[in-house]
């Protein structure tokens, strides 16, 4: 949408007086849009926001004369009718349209009734606000009248939903165009808290089979705002644009009905009548979209579970939670296995031998794809079970394309589904099995519709033109991979797919995509494995990590002579020896806060071996952090740590794999650490803490918290279905504790916060050799006599988070009370 190439797009509509609605409010929002509108007036109306006093047509040689002078110049990419005065005027318009612009894109508002209720359509033949749209209709893309309008033009008493849906379905089934019968004035759907749109499709070209000729509910939660004047003059004109820009008829309607939530947002009275809707430019916020449900199984009786759908804010009222697993087919409202956002490179192959070579590279997202029919006992039924083995062999995310049964049948970490694959495929087996669901989509329609199911990630593409599969839909190309991934960044792991290769994967990369899937560049490839390697290099921006070769989660690959030299002095430990170094290198480790402990942690971690760390934080660097966090200096400061530490651990570690996530560890960040052999909290608030043990209990993942404060420093080690007697990091500092503050307020020295970082990466080295002797311990480190105390845990049978009542109840409350009081003085520890 740049504003030096803009499409040209006609308003053919009566012009508003008042300046709300007709040519005023489309030429607004054509401009807001990016595109260059011009105008053929139709009607002159005297009409404020209250009243239409006086409508006045043009004369037919007016009409004539604004087309003919328009043509030759500006001939348009789409064109928008709005308002026509009579039936003379309407076959006028055919009748040219047919002759000049047969192949325009057309998007008809059939004009009836100004918002104020006052009629403004009036044909004279007729006697009636009735025009016979018919002619117009088999020209048109999409008629969209609303429920008045929709009421004469289907000859219908509409009064509830199914009279509603009886006659949009009897218009649609008269005309050859596709209907958006709207809603938003609907009283029914008014009391439901929902603004809904009954979208009925004729062919579709460029899109799925799946969608043609299907109905489907367009809903979106009501903006609270009376100001709606002119919404559908404004709808109709967006649609136009978004067709002007390219985007086919599915994804126009999507991205202008979030153009019209997010306008109603802004939306201002200026009269004593509705006021105007706002001019915001693309809406892409996630939260404004619809949400898209097929017509046959609508829950007109339930609301609350359409706005439950992921992409939408929270849901505020008990129904809504309940039923906010907006998903079909059985899938519950938890959705399909969560995984961090940054999968790495993700091949696609069709040759389980390829896909074994790569997942020794070090790969750890693949997909097998075959494109074969396959039939038990058959090489390719084979070739899948291989696959499925491999993935587990070497701890990564295989996941086979199609096949679900098989799929499920062996125990495959996942499965990938394009849309036509939905009809057929049982999510709620899939789920039921704990499988990771990827779907593929092609466009906002067909990805709202996958969003709806919560799959673990979601493919944009084809991005490219490609010849690995014969697609209905055209490339996407950069400029909307960027608006997809900023629509739905937020929401799930994005994967870019489509002609992706190593000459425009910078190019992709700086779309704001997480993460790419690559087919030809790799298995086209003369050296497959050297060309996924450079790909990585390229995506990750680190050479060092790549160049070695050896994988991390390799395990059966053995120590190469210069890790035996690099790993020699703990190789000599009888508890390290090269058993214990492989298993190091097998591990992940998730590190939750990159302060004074936490830098300390990663740096300590790749420097023993570990294969991978995912580091989590959303500080920059600032001078009072270097007297502690000696991994930062002068010049990184203003930059995310995360960063710096991925850039200068990936240099000088180059066998330890670095992911990074730049976020607060939030009560929904559980995905962030759902592949952690470990997980160390080195943050510094007590909220990210207990978020953080809640995301560790729910998952089954061991945690080792330490914080300090001033001269005083704490660890403990929890795992409740491991030592259910010690509970969790809740059951020691409730919800309800209060620390005294962060090192910034308390102080603390430097050599303090690296020894208790040492006595916290030695707790986790032991934890990932197998040795679990601080599990269940509370140590307390006093930094001015460098005494150390320590101290048993003990469950509190009345913790919400680990519910260790049931099997530590022989512990009474005042038992865990006198030993909490034991240690009342370090529960001020809150920093690092």
């Amino acid at each position: 949408m740049t504003a030096d190439k803009r499409p040209i797009v006609w308003s053919i509509a009566g012009s508003d007086s008042g300046g709300g609605a007709g040519i005023q409010a489309d030429l607004a929002t054509l401009s807001n849009l990016g595109c260059h509108g011009c105008s053929v007036i139709t009607t002159l109306t005297a009409q404020s926001s209250v009243a239409v006093t006086l409508t006045e047509a043009v004369s037919e040689e007016m009409l004539l004369a604004q087309l003919n002078a328009l043509l030759g110049d500006l001939p348009p990419k789409a064109i928008k009718i709005g308002l026509l005065a009579n039936q003379v005027q309407l076959q006028l318009l055919c009748d040219w349209l047919a002759r000049h612009l047969p192949d325009v894109p057309l998007v008809v508002d059939p004009v009836m009734v100004a918002s104020c209720g006052d009629a403004l359509s009036k044909s004279t033949a007729m006697g009636a606000a009735r025009l016979d749209y018919r002619p117009l209709a088999a020209l048109s893309t999409v008629l969209t009248p609303n429920i008045h309008e929709l009421a004469l033009l289907s000859r219908s008493d509409i009064h509830d939903f199914p009279s509603w849906q009886d006659a949009a379905t009897c218009l649609a089934n008269e005309l050859p165009c596709h209907l958006l019968a709207k809603g938003g004035d609907f009283e029914a759907g008014i009391a439901r808290g929902l603004a809904e749109d009954l979208l009925l499709f004729k062919d579709l070209p460029h899109s799925s089979g799946l969608h043609q000729r299907q109905g489907f509910v367009l809903a979106s939660p009501r903006q609270a705002s009376s100001n709606n004047h002119g919404s559908g003059c404004t709808l109709s004109s967006a649609i136009a644009a978004f067709l002007a820009h390219d985007w086919i008829l599915p994804d126009a309607l999507i991205l202008a009905k979030a153009y019209i939530n997010g306008a109603l947002a802004q939306s201002y009275r200026v009269g004593r009548g509705p006021g105007p809707l706002g001019r915001p430019g693309a809406c892409l916020a996630a939260e404004l979209m619809p949400v898209i449900w097929p017509l046959e199984d609508y829950p007109w009786a339930n609301p609350a579970q359409v706005l439950g759908a992921p992409w939408l804010a929270a849901p505020t009222s008990a129904d809504a939670v309940s039923a906010k697993g907006v998903g079909a087919k059985g899938v519950s409202a938890e959705g399909f296995k969560t995984l961090p956002h940054n999968l790495g490179i993700y091949p696609v192959v069709a040759d389980v031998e390829l896909l074994e070579a790569l997942l020794k590279a070090g790969c750890r997202t693949i997909q097998l794809r075959l494109k074969q029919e396959v039939q038990p006992g058959s090489s390719a039924e084979q070739a899948i079970i291989r696959a499925i083995a491999l993935g587990r062999q070497y701890q990564a995310r295989v996941f086979i394309n199609d096949h679900w049964q098989l799929a499920i049948a062996h125990g495959a970490f996942g499965v990938h589904l394009g849309q036509e694959d939905l009809s057929q495929a049982s999510l709620e087996a899939i789920q039921g099995a704990g499988l990771a669901l990827g779907l593929s989509s092609h466009g906002y329609f067909e990805a709202l519709l996958a969003l709806r199911h919560r799959p673990s990630y979601l493919a944009l593409g084809h991005i490219f033109a490609t010849t690995t599969k014969v697609m209905p839909s055209l490339p996407q190309g950069l400029a909307r991979l960027g608006a997809y991934s900023e629509t739905f960044g937020s929401l799930v792991p994005t994967v870019a797919i489509g002609g992706i290769d190593e000459h425009n994967l910078d190019a992709v990369k700086h779309t704001g995509v997480a993460n790419v899937a690559v087919v030809r560049a790799i298995t086209e490839a003369a050296e497959p494995v050297t060309a996924f390697r450079r790909l990585t290099q390229s995506w990750l921006g680190r050479a060092a990590t790549i160049a070695s070769g050896i994988s991390y989660a390799q395990q059966n690959a053995g120590l190469s002579d210069r890790d035996f030299i690099r790993y020699g002095s703990q190789l000599l430990l009888p508890r390290v020896s090269e058993a214990g170094q492989l298993a190091l290198r097998a591990k992940t480790v998730a590190i939750v806060g990159l302060g004074g402990l936490g830098h300390h942690l990663a740096r300590s971690l790749a420097a023993a071996g570990v294969g991978r760390l995912i580091l989590i934080d959303s500080d920059i660097i600032e001078l009072g952090n270097l007297p502690r966090q000696l991994l930062y200096n002068e010049q990184d400061i203003g930059r995310l740590k995360v960063d710096v530490a991925k850039e200068k651990l990936g240099r000088d570690y180059p066998n330890c794999l670095i992911e990074i996530e730049p976020k607060l560890f939030g009560p929904k960040s559980a995905e962030l650490i759902s592949e952690a052999s470990l997980v160390l909290d080195a943050s510094d608030n007590f909220l990210c803490r207990h978020n953080l043990n809640q995301a560790c209990v729910k998952l089954g993942k061991e945690l080792i918290a330490a914080a300090i404060s001033a001269d005083s420093g704490l660890l403990c080690h929890t795992a409740p279905w491991l030592n259910p007697e010690a509970g969790c990091y809740e059951c020691l500092f409730p919800r309800d504790s209060t620390g005294s503050g962060r090192c910034r307020d308390m102080g603390v020295l430097g050599p303090a916060v690296q020894t208790l970082a040492a006595m916290q990466s030695l707790a986790a080295i032991n934890t990932l050799l197998g040795e679990r002797s601080t599990l269940g311990r509370l140590i307390s480190l006093d930094c001015r006599t460098l005494s150390v105390r320590e101290a048993a845990l003990c469950a509190d049978p009345a913790c919400l988070c680990c519910q260790t009542q049931s099997k530590a109840g022989h512990k009474t409350q005042a038992q865990f009370m006198r030993g909490r009081s034991e240690l009342s003085r370090e529960e001020n520890c809150d920093a690092n």
